[in-house]
């Protein structure tokens, strides 16, 4: 890579990281714990996918496939031909929610992408000023979203893959009234193949307006992360994030996984993270689960206690097609190769 595309790139990831968040403190108590409660629609940080939320959320220099749309837009661009996404959540006492996400790639260098997330919070008792009960309701949200993916080729070589991801939200939230909102989110990563090959990250999420469910506006839970992901020997990966929400302090996440590969075909993982703002508060932080990819098909599991809040579960199914090896095993680097370069072994 030049030296000046070099610059121009470090000064995009700077730009990225510091200007919005920089406009976002009309408030003060913005990015510190005083900020707490100051935000709505706290179901857009639920985590998904059982593979990161095993890694404990440490995953926004890690996606690769369509659940990048969620944790990093820039990731699609190293999805094979086509991946789609499944996820139940069992959170806590009756609270679920579904995922379902499809990236398709247009040429080498592009991918777009759209999922929809649902929530269900379970039946809430209605009640008036005296305790009265009026009924029940069942509070619901959707959250609807569109991305595009690009590979950045002036700023890549044969050294290091750059790319930039865009994602535009729907979102629809129900209480008693309903509200809804649009966001977008953004993200760059790239990719270094050196003698230990890494990944870096910036992401920005829900940059938009707030829902309004009476008279008042309520922000969204606008958050910047920076992710670093390494492969220290061939089947060890390594992530970090650090995260800096507006509804709260900045904190760290870290994940790991381990994996098996019986054959060319076949990968079994464990994984493990730990999320040290949930620590803080009180509510565990660790997380763990496990893997298997059978050709086309990935099954992911996810384990995560929430203190004496009790435990949830997540269980998703992945399908690539074709056959989605990790990045740096590859024979062919993804934005560098026709799609007839593409192995369908």
């Amino acid at each position: 890579m030049k030296a000046e595309n070099k610059t121009a790139l470090a000064a995009a990831l700077l730009a990225l990281t510091l200007a919005s968040p920089l406009a976002a403190l009309e408030d003060p108590r913005y990015f510190s714990v005083k900020s707490a409660g100051t935000t709505t629609a706290d179901f857009l940080n639920l985590p998904i996918g059982a593979r990161a939320a095993g890694m404990g959320g440490a995953y926004t220099a890690v996606s690769e496939e369509a659940s990048a749309i969620y944790w990093n837009p820039a990731g699609l661009v190293q999805i094979p031909k086509l991946s789609a996404i499944f996820m139940r959540a069992q959170y806590l006492e009756e609270i679920s929610y579904q995922y379902a996400a499809y990236a398709h790639r247009l040429s080498y260098d592009s991918v777009v992408a759209g999922s929809v997330m649902l929530t269900d919070i379970g039946s809430i008792t209605e009640t008036d000023i005296s305790g009265n009960t009026l009924g029940s309701f069942t509070p619901r949200d959707q959250v609807f979203t569109l991305s595009y993916s690009k590979a950045i080729l002036e700023f890549s070589d044969k050294d290091i893959d750059v790319s930039i991801g865009v994602s535009a939200k729907y979102i629809k939230s129900q209480i008693v009234d309903s509200a809804k909102a649009y966001a977008g989110d953004i993200g760059v990563m790239t990719y270094n193949f050196s003698d230990i090959p890494y990944r870096l990250s910036v992401v920005a999420t829900n940059l938009g307006g707030g829902l309004t469910y009476d008279t008042e506006s309520n922000p969204i839970p606008l958050t910047f992360k920076l992710g670093a992901a390494v492969n220290p020997f061939r089947n060890l990966l390594v992530a970090t994030d650090i995260v800096l929400p507006k509804h709260n302090k900045p904190s760290v996440r870290l994940g790991a996984e381990l994996a098996a590969t019986p054959n060319e075909l076949t990968r079994l993982c464990v994984r493990a993270g730990l999320d040290t703002q949930k620590m803080s508060d009180g509510i565990s932080g660790l997380s763990m689960g496990v893997g298997a990819t059978l050709h086309f098909f990935s099954l992911d599991y996810a384990f995560v206690p929430m203190g004496e809040l009790g435990t949830t579960h997540r269980i998703s199914l992945t399908f690539d097609f074709p056959f989605r090896s990790p990045i740096f095993q590859r024979r062919d680097r993804t934005i560098f190769t026709k799609m007839k370069g593409i192995s369908f072994k």
